[in-house]
Protein backbone atom coordinates (compact mmCIF):
# COMPACT_ATOMS: atom_id res chain seq x y z
CA UNK A 1 0.00 0.00 0.00
CA UNK A 2 1.30 3.33 -0.96
CA UNK A 3 1.47 5.74 2.02
CA UNK A 4 0.12 9.72 1.32
CA UNK A 5 2.93 12.05 1.94
CA UNK A 6 2.85 13.89 5.38
CA UNK A 7 1.87 17.32 5.51
CA UNK A 8 4.79 19.89 4.75
CA UNK A 9 5.49 21.44 7.80
CA UNK A 10 7.94 24.58 8.30
CA UNK A 11 8.25 24.67 11.83
CA UNK A 12 8.34 21.79 14.82
CA UNK A 13 9.71 20.99 18.47
CA UNK A 14 10.12 17.83 20.11
CA UNK A 15 7.67 17.20 23.03
CA UNK A 16 6.85 14.23 25.03
CA UNK A 17 2.67 13.65 24.55
CA UNK A 18 1.81 15.02 28.45
CA UNK A 19 -1.08 16.64 29.73
CA UNK A 20 -0.57 20.22 28.61
CA UNK A 21 -2.90 21.70 31.51
CA UNK A 22 0.01 20.02 33.92
CA UNK A 23 3.18 20.16 32.39
CA UNK A 24 6.07 17.53 32.86
CA UNK A 25 9.92 18.14 34.72
CA UNK A 26 12.53 17.27 33.44
CA UNK A 27 16.31 16.63 34.78
CA UNK A 28 19.56 16.74 32.89
CA UNK A 29 21.06 13.30 34.59
CA UNK A 30 19.53 9.63 34.04
CA UNK A 31 17.33 7.76 36.17
CA UNK A 32 19.08 6.85 39.52
CA UNK A 33 17.47 5.05 42.22
CA UNK A 34 19.23 7.21 44.61
CA UNK A 35 17.99 10.54 43.09
CA UNK A 36 14.49 9.36 43.30
CA UNK A 37 14.61 8.07 46.79
CA UNK A 38 16.27 11.64 47.79
CA UNK A 39 13.82 13.76 46.24
CA UNK A 40 11.01 11.79 47.62
CA UNK A 41 12.39 11.94 50.80
CA UNK A 42 11.87 16.11 50.60
CA UNK A 43 7.93 15.41 50.99
CA UNK A 44 8.59 13.06 53.46
CA UNK A 45 10.54 15.01 56.03
CA UNK A 46 10.00 18.77 54.46
CA UNK A 47 6.94 20.25 55.59
CA UNK A 48 6.60 22.80 53.38
CA UNK A 49 7.23 20.21 50.46
CA UNK A 50 5.06 18.00 51.66
CA UNK A 51 1.86 19.85 52.91
CA UNK A 52 2.04 21.71 49.66
CA UNK A 53 -0.36 18.90 48.25
CA UNK A 54 -2.98 19.34 50.40
CA UNK A 55 -6.13 21.71 50.91
CA UNK A 56 -7.80 23.04 53.86
CA UNK A 57 -7.10 24.66 56.86
CA UNK A 58 -3.20 24.76 57.96
CA UNK A 59 -4.35 22.33 61.11
CA UNK A 60 -6.24 20.12 58.42
CA UNK A 61 -3.04 20.10 56.20
CA UNK A 62 -0.77 19.19 58.76
CA UNK A 63 -2.84 16.34 60.00
CA UNK A 64 -2.98 14.78 56.15
CA UNK A 65 1.50 15.14 55.79
CA UNK A 66 1.63 13.09 59.37
CA UNK A 67 -0.65 10.51 57.28
CA UNK A 68 1.48 11.00 54.33
CA UNK A 69 4.99 11.62 55.62
CA UNK A 70 4.42 7.88 57.78
CA UNK A 71 3.11 6.04 54.82
CA UNK A 72 6.47 7.49 52.72
CA UNK A 73 8.92 6.62 55.53
CA UNK A 74 7.72 3.02 55.49
CA UNK A 75 7.52 2.88 51.83
CA UNK A 76 11.16 4.35 51.92
CA UNK A 77 12.46 1.96 53.60
CA UNK A 78 10.92 -0.93 52.33
CA UNK A 79 12.11 -0.64 48.86
CA UNK A 80 15.88 0.35 50.22
CA UNK A 81 15.80 -3.43 52.44
CA UNK A 82 14.73 -4.76 48.60
CA UNK A 83 17.13 -3.23 47.62
CA UNK A 84 19.64 -5.80 49.42
CA UNK A 85 17.97 -8.88 48.60
CA UNK A 86 19.78 -10.20 45.93
CA UNK A 87 16.38 -12.20 43.77
CA UNK A 88 12.52 -12.94 43.77
CA UNK A 89 12.26 -12.84 47.45
CA UNK A 90 12.89 -9.07 46.77
CA UNK A 91 8.98 -8.95 45.89
CA UNK A 92 7.75 -9.05 49.26
CA UNK A 93 9.43 -5.88 50.20
CA UNK A 94 8.90 -4.01 46.84
CA UNK A 95 5.48 -4.81 46.92
CA UNK A 96 5.07 -3.75 50.84
CA UNK A 97 6.80 -0.40 49.21
CA UNK A 98 4.76 0.19 46.60
CA UNK A 99 1.51 -0.66 48.93
CA UNK A 100 2.62 2.60 51.39
CA UNK A 101 3.47 4.73 47.87
CA UNK A 102 -0.33 4.19 46.61
CA UNK A 103 -1.44 5.25 50.08
CA UNK A 104 0.36 8.38 50.19
CA UNK A 105 -0.49 9.01 46.90
CA UNK A 106 -4.09 8.66 47.70
CA UNK A 107 -4.44 10.74 50.64
CA UNK A 108 -5.32 14.34 48.79
CA UNK A 109 -7.79 12.44 46.58
CA UNK A 110 -9.48 9.57 49.14
CA UNK A 111 -8.31 10.49 52.74
CA UNK A 112 -11.51 8.95 54.30
CA UNK A 113 -11.27 5.82 52.39
CA UNK A 114 -7.37 5.49 54.64
CA UNK A 115 -7.05 7.49 57.54
CA UNK A 116 -7.65 5.42 60.76
CA UNK A 117 -9.15 2.74 58.14
CA UNK A 118 -8.53 -1.13 57.02
CA UNK A 119 -8.10 -0.82 53.17
CA UNK A 120 -7.92 -3.94 51.44
CA UNK A 121 -5.21 -4.39 48.73
CA UNK A 122 -7.49 -4.07 45.92
CA UNK A 123 -6.12 -7.53 43.92
CA UNK A 124 -7.24 -10.74 44.99
CA UNK A 125 -5.44 -14.31 44.07
CA UNK A 126 -5.16 -17.66 45.32
CA UNK A 127 -1.58 -18.28 45.88
CA UNK A 128 -2.59 -21.99 46.81
CA UNK A 129 -4.33 -22.50 43.05
CA UNK A 130 -1.32 -20.61 41.36
CA UNK A 131 -0.21 -23.20 38.81
CA UNK A 132 1.82 -21.68 36.01
CA UNK A 133 2.32 -18.29 35.58
CA UNK A 134 0.69 -17.71 32.20
CA UNK A 135 -2.70 -19.15 33.50
CA UNK A 136 -2.87 -16.92 36.45
CA UNK A 137 -5.11 -14.58 36.62
CA UNK A 138 -5.78 -12.14 39.21
CA UNK A 139 -9.19 -9.89 40.20
CA UNK A 140 -9.88 -6.95 41.19
CA UNK A 141 -11.54 -6.34 44.38
CA UNK A 142 -12.38 -2.72 46.40
CA UNK A 143 -9.24 -1.51 48.18
CA UNK A 144 -6.22 0.49 47.02
CA UNK A 145 -5.86 -0.54 43.52
CA UNK A 146 -8.98 0.53 41.73
CA UNK A 147 -8.44 3.82 43.52
CA UNK A 148 -4.57 4.20 42.33
CA UNK A 149 -6.18 2.61 39.17
CA UNK A 150 -8.85 5.58 39.06
CA UNK A 151 -6.50 8.32 39.79
CA UNK A 152 -3.47 7.03 37.28
CA UNK A 153 -5.84 6.68 34.21
CA UNK A 154 -8.95 8.99 35.20
CA UNK A 155 -11.06 5.35 34.11
CA UNK A 156 -13.13 3.72 36.89
CA UNK A 157 -12.21 0.05 37.05
CA UNK A 158 -15.05 -2.31 37.61
CA UNK A 159 -14.98 -4.59 40.47
CA UNK A 160 -14.43 -8.40 39.26
CA UNK A 161 -12.44 -7.10 36.29
CA UNK A 162 -9.99 -10.15 35.25
CA UNK A 163 -5.95 -9.17 34.83
CA UNK A 164 -4.17 -12.73 33.51
CA UNK A 165 -0.56 -12.34 34.55
CA UNK A 166 0.89 -13.06 31.11
CA UNK A 167 -0.88 -10.02 29.89
CA UNK A 168 0.18 -8.17 32.47
CA UNK A 169 4.04 -9.21 31.83
CA UNK A 170 3.50 -8.02 28.35
CA UNK A 171 2.84 -4.75 28.96
CA UNK A 172 5.96 -3.84 31.30
CA UNK A 173 8.84 -2.73 28.94
CA UNK A 174 11.68 -3.20 30.59
CA UNK A 175 10.80 -7.26 30.92
CA UNK A 176 10.24 -7.52 27.10
CA UNK A 177 13.26 -9.94 26.19
CA UNK A 178 12.63 -12.12 29.68
CA UNK A 179 9.09 -12.36 28.75
CA UNK A 180 9.97 -13.93 25.00
CA UNK A 181 13.12 -16.42 26.53
CA UNK A 182 10.69 -18.21 28.50
CA UNK A 183 8.08 -18.40 25.90
CA UNK A 184 5.10 -16.67 27.15
CA UNK A 185 5.08 -14.17 23.62
CA UNK A 186 6.00 -11.44 22.97
CA UNK A 187 6.08 -7.62 24.18
CA UNK A 188 3.01 -5.37 23.73
CA UNK A 189 4.20 -1.85 24.37
CA UNK A 190 6.36 0.32 21.99
CA UNK A 191 7.77 3.06 21.99
CA UNK A 192 6.84 6.45 20.49
CA UNK A 193 8.48 9.86 19.63
CA UNK A 194 6.44 12.98 19.28
CA UNK A 195 7.11 16.25 17.18
CA UNK A 196 4.79 18.99 16.92
CA UNK A 197 5.16 20.82 13.16
CA UNK A 198 3.36 23.30 11.78
CA UNK A 199 3.03 25.76 8.98
CA UNK A 200 1.68 29.48 8.80
CA UNK A 201 -2.03 28.01 8.79
CA UNK A 202 -2.43 24.80 11.16
CA UNK A 203 -0.67 22.64 13.81
CA UNK A 204 -0.72 19.05 14.49
CA UNK A 205 1.35 16.38 15.60
CA UNK A 206 3.47 13.75 14.33
CA UNK A 207 4.52 10.48 16.06
CA UNK A 208 7.43 7.94 14.73
CA UNK A 209 6.53 4.39 16.37
CA UNK A 210 9.81 2.29 15.70
CA UNK A 211 9.47 -1.38 15.79
CA UNK A 212 8.51 -3.86 17.02
CA UNK A 213 4.85 -1.86 16.12
CA UNK A 214 2.11 -2.38 18.19
CA UNK A 215 -0.02 -0.93 16.32
CA UNK A 216 0.53 -3.49 13.78
CA UNK A 217 0.78 -6.49 15.81
CA UNK A 218 -2.08 -6.09 18.32
CA UNK A 219 -4.65 -4.61 16.18
CA UNK A 220 -8.29 -4.60 18.00
CA UNK A 221 -9.78 -2.00 19.97
CA UNK A 222 -6.28 -0.32 20.35
CA UNK A 223 -5.59 -0.08 16.55
CA UNK A 224 -9.62 1.24 16.06
CA UNK A 225 -8.85 3.89 18.63
CA UNK A 226 -5.57 5.02 17.29
CA UNK A 227 -6.59 5.13 13.61
CA UNK A 228 -9.70 7.33 14.40
CA UNK A 229 -7.19 10.11 15.65
CA UNK A 230 -3.59 9.56 13.58
CA UNK A 231 -3.11 8.24 9.99
CA UNK A 232 -0.03 6.38 8.91
CA UNK A 233 2.12 8.31 6.27
CA UNK A 234 5.10 8.49 4.25
CA UNK A 235 8.68 8.75 5.62
CA UNK A 236 9.86 12.83 6.23
CA UNK A 237 12.84 13.44 4.76
CA UNK A 238 15.75 13.98 7.07
CA UNK A 239 13.49 12.55 9.59
CA UNK A 240 16.29 11.68 12.24
CA UNK A 241 17.57 14.62 12.19
CA UNK A 242 13.95 16.24 13.04
CA UNK A 243 13.17 13.98 15.64
CA UNK A 244 16.77 14.05 17.01
CA UNK A 245 17.39 10.39 16.19
CA UNK A 246 21.58 9.37 15.83
CA UNK A 247 22.36 8.19 12.80
CA UNK A 248 23.01 4.92 14.23
CA UNK A 249 19.89 3.72 14.97
CA UNK A 250 18.69 0.59 13.88
CA UNK A 251 14.98 0.00 13.73
CA UNK A 252 12.81 0.38 10.91
CA UNK A 253 10.03 3.41 12.03
CA UNK A 254 6.71 3.85 10.94
CA UNK A 255 5.08 7.28 11.00
CA UNK A 256 1.33 8.90 11.91
CA UNK A 257 0.16 12.42 11.47
CA UNK A 258 -2.76 13.95 13.51
CA UNK A 259 -6.30 13.73 11.91
CA UNK A 260 -6.97 16.71 13.89
CA UNK A 261 -4.97 19.96 13.24
CA UNK A 262 -4.82 23.13 15.36
CA UNK A 263 -5.08 26.60 14.23
CA UNK A 264 -1.79 28.71 14.88
CA UNK A 265 -1.56 32.46 15.69
CA UNK A 266 -0.98 35.08 13.78
CA UNK A 267 2.87 35.22 15.20
CA UNK A 268 3.30 31.43 14.01
CA UNK A 269 4.95 30.76 17.25
CA UNK A 270 4.61 27.42 18.97
CA UNK A 271 1.08 26.40 18.48
CA UNK A 272 -0.05 25.72 22.32
CA UNK A 273 -3.23 23.65 21.26
CA UNK A 274 -1.07 21.39 19.65
CA UNK A 275 -0.36 20.02 23.09
CA UNK A 276 -3.94 18.85 23.35
CA UNK A 277 -3.91 16.17 20.22
CA UNK A 278 -1.92 13.40 22.23
CA UNK A 279 -5.15 13.78 24.57
CA UNK A 280 -7.02 11.89 22.13
CA UNK A 281 -5.05 8.69 22.49
CA UNK A 282 -4.26 9.34 26.10
CA UNK A 283 -5.74 5.60 26.79
CA UNK A 284 -3.15 3.85 25.08
CA UNK A 285 -0.51 5.86 26.34
CA UNK A 286 2.34 5.90 28.96
CA UNK A 287 4.80 7.64 30.65
CA UNK A 288 8.27 6.84 29.35
CA UNK A 289 11.15 5.18 31.10
CA UNK A 290 13.58 4.84 28.90
CA UNK A 291 15.46 7.83 26.82
CA UNK A 292 15.24 6.44 23.96
CA UNK A 293 11.28 7.34 23.80
CA UNK A 294 8.88 9.75 24.69
CA UNK A 295 6.24 8.10 25.95
CA UNK A 296 4.98 4.10 25.86
CA UNK A 297 2.18 2.76 23.01
CA UNK A 298 0.59 0.60 25.52
CA UNK A 299 -2.54 -1.39 23.79
CA UNK A 300 -6.10 -2.08 25.81
CA UNK A 301 -4.98 -5.66 28.14
CA UNK A 302 -8.04 -7.17 26.06
CA UNK A 303 -8.00 -7.47 22.15
CA UNK A 304 -11.82 -7.14 21.87
CA UNK A 305 -12.83 -4.73 24.43
CA UNK A 306 -10.68 -1.02 26.24
CA UNK A 307 -8.63 -2.01 28.97
CA UNK A 308 -6.62 0.71 29.82
CA UNK A 309 -3.23 -0.61 31.30
CA UNK A 310 -0.37 1.77 31.10
CA UNK A 311 3.55 0.09 32.68
CA UNK A 312 3.01 1.51 35.79
CA UNK A 313 -0.46 -0.22 36.54
CA UNK A 314 0.89 -3.01 35.29
CA UNK A 315 4.38 -3.08 37.12
CA UNK A 316 2.33 -2.61 40.55
CA UNK A 317 -0.13 -5.52 40.00
CA UNK A 318 2.86 -7.79 38.76
CA UNK A 319 4.44 -6.87 42.17
CA UNK A 320 1.69 -8.15 44.14
CA UNK A 321 1.18 -10.99 42.16
CA UNK A 322 4.65 -11.74 42.93
CA UNK A 323 4.48 -10.76 46.93
CA UNK A 324 1.58 -13.40 47.03
CA UNK A 325 3.49 -16.69 45.50
CA UNK A 326 6.75 -15.28 47.64
CA UNK A 327 4.71 -15.70 50.75
CA UNK A 328 2.59 -18.09 50.29
CA UNK A 329 4.26 -20.27 47.57
CA UNK A 330 7.51 -20.13 47.11
CA UNK A 331 8.06 -23.32 45.42
CA UNK A 332 6.72 -21.25 42.41
CA UNK A 333 9.79 -19.90 42.10
CA UNK A 334 12.30 -23.25 42.65
CA UNK A 335 14.81 -22.97 40.03
CA UNK A 336 15.29 -26.95 39.88
CA UNK A 337 11.50 -27.50 38.85
CA UNK A 338 10.57 -24.05 37.73
CA UNK A 339 13.60 -22.77 35.85
CA UNK A 340 11.51 -20.33 33.83
CA UNK A 341 9.61 -18.46 36.57
CA UNK A 342 12.53 -17.88 39.39
CA UNK A 343 14.64 -16.71 36.14
CA UNK A 344 11.46 -14.48 34.82
CA UNK A 345 10.64 -13.23 38.77
CA UNK A 346 14.04 -12.47 39.43
CA UNK A 347 14.22 -10.66 36.64
CA UNK A 348 11.09 -8.92 37.53
CA UNK A 349 12.59 -8.07 41.05
CA UNK A 350 15.89 -6.20 39.25
CA UNK A 351 14.26 -4.23 36.80
CA UNK A 352 11.07 -3.44 37.77
CA UNK A 353 12.15 -1.65 40.68
CA UNK A 354 13.98 1.89 39.09
CA UNK A 355 11.03 2.33 36.72
CA UNK A 356 8.20 2.17 39.80
CA UNK A 357 10.20 4.59 41.33
CA UNK A 358 9.97 6.64 38.40
CA UNK A 359 6.00 6.37 38.30
CA UNK A 360 5.66 6.93 42.28
CA UNK A 361 7.75 9.64 41.86
CA UNK A 362 5.57 11.21 39.20
CA UNK A 363 2.56 10.13 41.12
CA UNK A 364 3.99 12.21 44.24
CA UNK A 365 5.10 15.53 42.15
CA UNK A 366 1.93 15.46 40.11
CA UNK A 367 3.77 15.57 36.66
CA UNK A 368 5.43 13.29 34.58
CA UNK A 369 9.06 13.45 35.33
CA UNK A 370 11.53 12.64 32.28
CA UNK A 371 15.51 11.83 32.41
CA UNK A 372 18.13 12.68 29.91
CA UNK A 373 21.38 11.76 30.46
CA UNK A 374 24.56 14.36 30.32
CA UNK A 375 25.20 15.42 27.46
CA UNK A 376 21.90 13.18 25.81
CA UNK A 377 20.19 16.72 24.80
CA UNK A 378 22.93 16.75 22.01
CA UNK A 379 23.88 14.66 18.96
Amino acid sequence: MTLRPHRHYIHWILEPPHDHRIGFQWYTESASVAFMLETLSTHAEIASVGRARFAGTTAQKNALWREFRNYMRQALSNFQAAQGVPNRSAGLLYYYAALNFAKAELLDSNAPALVDRRIGHGLSFSPTRAKTVAGDTLSVTTGVFPLLYQRRTGIQLPIGTKLPVKRLLQQVPELSSQVDAVGLGTSHIGGVMQMLAWDDREAWSLLACPEPNPLKSFGGVTATLFNRFFEEVAEPQEWRDHFGVSRRWPWDVSFYESRRKVPVGRTHDEPEGARELSADIRQILGMRTSEDYDAWLAPSLYKTRMLPMPPSMARYALTYYASSLVRYKPQMFDPASHPEQAYLFDAVSREVALPMLTDVLAAIVGQPVYFYSTGGLRL
